[in-house]
């Protein structure tokens, strides 16, 4: 595991501190680590609601991909 340095402003530290007063975390860097998991979660999360929305807008193929390409060459 790779260890980094990240200066912090004092209101986003004590949030880090009230993560492992409360028990969330064993530390500060289990408590980053954690959100940084949260954000990529969140991440895939807006993803797939992205290509939700662009199949109901009717921006996305399904089928046969050959089919679809041979397709929009032809059209």
């Amino acid at each position: 595991m790779t260890t980094i340095s990240i200066p912090m402003p004092k209101d986003l530290l004590d949030f880090v501190d009230s993560i492992i007063h409360s028990g969330e975390a064993e530390n500060r860097a289990q408590a980053v680590r954690k959100a940084i998991r949260k954000m990529r979660e969140q991440s895939e999360i807006d993803e797939i609601f992205e290509a939700s929305r662009q199949i109901r807008q009717g921006r996305a193929y399904s089928g046969d991909l050959k089919a679809i390409l041979a397709a929009r060459k032809h059209a």
